[in-house]
């Protein structure tokens, strides 16, 4: 039974310092060029923002 709970505390023992180990490591950067078109960037007309709510039949 002693042998089992060694073996048992070992492999806890060895999963935490994989993930001790990987929780440290550095994350990869990533660079990502998204392009806008203007006409995206404008502000929405004050008419459009106005909607009629159509009754439910």
């Amino acid at each position: 039974m002693k042998k089992i709970r060694l073996v048992f505390a070992l492999i806890i023992l060895a999963i935490s310092i994989v993930l001790l180990v990987w929780g440290f490591s550095p994350n990869p950067r990533e660079t990502h060029i998204q392009t806008i078109s203007p006409t995206e960037m404008q502000l929405p007309t004050p008419s459009s923002l106005h909607f009629t709510p159509e009754p439910v039949a």
